[in-house]
């Protein structure tokens, strides 16, 4: 016989698991799952000569097949995001939920024998199931105080081709039977617990104004429309079910719809107001709201999000968000044109474009391919900067070649050559010496990631000599390199610009974006083809307050502290129970442009003769396994450093790595702190917004998914709003 507190203990349960997933569920808006990620509409494909095989984006008219899933993606994005802030700026204590389904609601097989009694779609009263056991919710607000809203989210309108009233009006009626569908399934599965309990409906129109509607729902055409609308929000009039709904007044423009204005956020306090808080439903208190909130999110029902392949994956909280999401965007991904360039497999070329455009990645694809057909393959590293990418793309071509299947032929070798054009200029002279030296058959395979042709630098220049040299004394040389600066290409290679970007997320893209216009790189263009979600909003944290210390967050513990807690928030280094979206401590970089970072120093007894930089300190006084990648160890202990960057190149070790960003360029990380600082050696003469362009440009496109940024107490005013008040070079003076 079962106990008669069987009931209260499954629910207790539940519970128990909510607060420990969502454990600020009593103070804030939660959102679930955190991060809208899109249905792309990918293709897969081989690289030519590679068997290699890659999803590309779709062309223009296949995108124009998708347009309706696109659409609705956008629109529900677009909606979520507007809600948030909605919540964040009024203090709301809600869980808003997406893209519920039905049959997701207490279905996991573990929790059946404690579940199985609970009302769920499948034991629907007989006299309501004319309303069909199927469906989901675009949107379920569960409010600690004013009870359920269901939401019906539809795109109508966000093309010119469909913003004829007569297609409005089919969408609208077909909403509002789903919503009427909705509250009798909500109702339902919460009867048993919270009976009566308020449910209200609304329709979210992001591209339709209300005066639109109202000049539809008036039209005497529609009138049957016009009760529909009515009697589903509970209105009793037009005037009365148009303030009910969320319509394009209510919300941020579509083009920016990232950006909600305080004259937004007033509009749609406005609407919030008049849909929600008529009346606070009494009968909630804590324990009843989170015991309903457990029934939709807790462990006992499926949350989770689309992918391109129509596998589901369990996502409930930020870091699985970003966890998932940083997945997806390391997914081997091509443009047409990028598949186009290695069709083609011209000798000689140079890729330039924006961070996060799929240069590496064409590169170690061209790589792969040469050793394919049994040549050689030597990658080339110039300057210091350069060592973790080009140590990475080594690594990538040696795995790719033992993993792939068995080439008809004997495949070729990879070699790697380290040099510093930077302040050797022999090197250059070397380096052509060696590589001459590697010529079999008249045939030699270069690869240089990272290069800079700009002649106002000496390490322009330098690699032009490089290129040159080579093109004239091989007679077979086949050399792609790649750089971010557009800037004085030799005529001898073919110029590729990528301009489609595919490794960071657009959250944090919209970062970077600002200052492109002001440096030589190719500006990013819109493809057509949604990224695989918006990303989770930046996190910006403040080196200021009594706890803070030094002029800088490098010197600073505590905010070793506040990165650490972030950390924390997002599950970072904490294992995740049947979910394979987890973060690891070597996801993230904690990047600086000050040449003063270092761990401990000790000496020959093992005795700290000069403590951690203050960051560093704080980030393992709070139990974060760090690595350090800085100036010391590469002016004093060059071996270490190399040992270092070797480890960093491939996340060899799970711990978190704080460098100085430019020893990681052409790497990235999920999870991406950026610290505002100063490098004594390079930044003489530069202000603080020349700085912070470089801070976006290089350190902020390491990160692909969870920017967080540490503000300073501004020093100097600058004409442009800073991320931080410093940041970091493109190349660095290092002997």
């Amino acid at each position: 016989m079962s106990s008669p507190n069987r009931g209260q203990d499954t629910r207790d349960n539940l519970v128990d698991i909510v607060k420990q997933l969502y454990p600020d569920a009593l103070t804030r808006t939660v959102v679930v799952p955190p991060v809208h990620l899109n249905r792309v509409p990918y293709n897969t494909d081989t690289v030519p000569g590679t068997d290699q095989e890659v999803l590309v984006l779709p062309s223009s008219e296949q995108l124009q097949q998708q347009q309706g899933n696109i659409q609705a993606d956008f629109a529900q994005q677009h909606v979520l995001h507007n809600l948030q802030q909605l919540g964040d700026s009024g203090k709301e204590v809600m869980f808003v939920v997406s893209e519920l389904n039905f049959k997701d609601y207490l279905n996991k097989p573990f929790y059946a024998k404690h579940t199985g009694k609970l009302p769920k779609p499948a034991t629907l009263p007989k006299e309501l199931r004319h309303h069909g056991k199927q469906g989901d919710f675009d949107i379920l607000v569960i409010h600690r105080q004013y009870g359920i809203l269901i939401g019906e989210i539809k795109s109508v309108g966000k093309t010119e081709a469909s913003r004829a009233d007569t297609e409005v009006v089919k969408v609208i009626a077909k909403a509002v039977k789903q919503l009427d569908k909705c509250e009798v399934h909500a109702r339902h599965m919460v009867s048993d617990i919270a009976p009566g309990l308020t449910v209200r409906k609304t329709l979210f129109l992001p591209y339709v104004s209300q005066a639109q509607l109202q000049r539809i729902l008036d039209d005497e055409k529609n009138s049957k429309s016009q009760q529909a609308v009515c009697q589903s929000l509970g209105a009793a009039n037009t005037a009365e079910a148009i303030q009910l709904c969320c319509c394009s007044d209510q919300l941020s423009q579509p083009v920016s719809y990232w950006h909600v204005t305080p004259a937004v956020l007033s509009q749609l306090s406005t609407w919030w107001q008049h849909r929600m808080t008529c009346a606070v439903d009494t009968r909630l208190t804590d324990q009843l709201y989170l015991d309903i909130v457990a029934r939709f999110v807790g462990p006992a029902t499926t949350v989770s999000v689309p992918c391109y392949n129509n596998v589901r994956v369990e996502v409930r909280t930020a870091g699985q968000a970003v966890a998932e999401l940083g997945r997806r965007l390391a997914l081997l991904v091509l443009t047409l044109q990028q598949l186009d360039l290695m069709s083609r497999d011209p000798p000689l070329v140079c890729i330039t474009g924006a961070p996060g455009t799929g240069k590496t990645v064409v590169l170690v694809l061209q790589g792969l391919r040469w050793l394919r057909d049994g040549n050689d393959v030597h990658v080339i590293s110039t300057l210091y900067d350069t060592r973790a990418v080009s140590t990475s793309i080594t690594q990538q071509l040696g795995m790719s070649l033992s993993a792939g299947p068995t080439p008809s032929l004997t495949p070729g070798s990879v070699s790697y050559h380290r040099y510093n054009f930077w302040n050797r200029e022999a090197d250059v002279e070397q380096a052509v010496t060696d590589l001459l030296e590697c010529v079999k058959n008249g045939h030699l395979h270069v690869l240089i990631d990272e290069a800079s042709f700009d002649s106002r630098t000496k390490l322009g220049p330098r690699h032009t000599q490089l290129v040159t040299r080579l093109a004239q004394q091989v007679p077979h040389l086949y050399l792609w390199c790649a750089g971010v600066l557009n800037r004085d290409i030799p005529p001898a290679l073919q110029t590729q610009v990528f301009t489609v970007p595919l490794r960071s997320a657009p959250a944090v893209l919209r970062e970077i974006q600002p200052v492109i216009h002001r440096y030589p790189v190719n500006d990013y263009s819109d493809s057509g083809v949604p990224a695989p979600g918006d990303g989770l909003s930046v996190i910006r944290l403040s080196h200021h307050g009594n706890a803070h210390t030094g002029r800088w967050p490098l010197d600073c513990a505590q905010c070793g502290h506040d990165i650490a807690a972030v950390l924390r928030r997002l599950g970072v280094g904490r294992s995740v129970a049947n979910s394979p979206s987890r973060l690891s401590y070597r996801d993230v970089f904690v990047l600086t442009r000050s040449d003063d970072l270092h761990d401990d120093v000790t000496d020959g007894a093992g005795r700290v003769t000069s403590p951690a930089s203050g960051v560093v300190q704080g980030l393992k006084d709070a139990g974060v396994p760090v690595s350090v990648l800085g100036d010391q160890d590469l002016r004093h202990n060059r071996a270490r450093w190399e040992g270092v960057v070797q480890d960093v190149a491939v996340a060899a070790t799970d711990t978190v790595t704080v460098a100085g960003y430019v020893w990681v360029i052409g790497l990235e990380r999920r999870v991406v702190a950026v610290l505002p600082g100063r490098d004594q050696y390079d930044d003489e003469g530069m202000t603080d917004e020349e700085i912070d362009l470089h801070d976006r440009l290089f350190a902020v496109s390491r990160c692909t998914t969870q920017l967080i940024t540490v503000r300073t107490p501004p020093v100097t005013t600058t004409t442009t709003p800073s991320l931080t008040t410093t940041t970091t070079p493109t190349t660095h003076a290092t002997t």
